[in-house]
């Protein structure tokens, strides 16, 4: 897959050199390829801005993943372009759609578990512990649900 950036990624690769997660993670197999963000015809993020905010939440999420005990996560959702989010019943104003969000699962903890450890240290964005996952996202600003 090419990214905005010009860089050429392939499933099994890292987002930046000793991530924990990969490409492949991030855009479901390299199937969901980046693409400009437009809301009622309004560009909102740029494909370049999506890429990086894929890395910055790899970075976030390689942290989480060392608070939790260094164990695996499992990726479920990441980035979601416009039309799967729309298709799958996403928020118009999902952070999918930005890069941003992760829902994701641990083999070794509850999601509630995940929340009494990571929730009070996740002051820069949305936070929900659903019954078999959870969702995290970095939007600048609280929000809980």
């Amino acid at each position: 897959m090419i990214l905005p950036s010009g860089n050429i990624v392939t499933r099994s690769m890292p987002i930046y050199p000793s991530s924990h997660f990969t490409w492949g993670e991030a855009t479901k197999n390299c199937t969901r390829h980046l693409q400009d963000l437009v809301i009622n015809d309004r560009l909102i993020a740029t494909a370049k801005q999506i890429e990086k905010n894929i890395v910055m939440t790899a970075m976030a999420m390689d942290e989480y993943r060392e608070i939790l005990g260094n164990r695996p996560i499992r990726v479920t959702s990441w980035y979601r372009p416009a039309h799967i989010n729309a298709r799958v019943g996403g928020s118009q104003y999902s952070r999918h759609q930005y890069g941003d969000a992760v829902d994701w699962k641990s083999d070794y903890l509850s999601p509630r578990q995940i929340k009494k450890i990571l929730e009070a240290n996740h002051h820069g964005g949305g936070y929900k512990a659903y019954y078999g996952f959870t969702h995290t996202d970095w939007r600048g600003e609280r929000a809980r649900w």
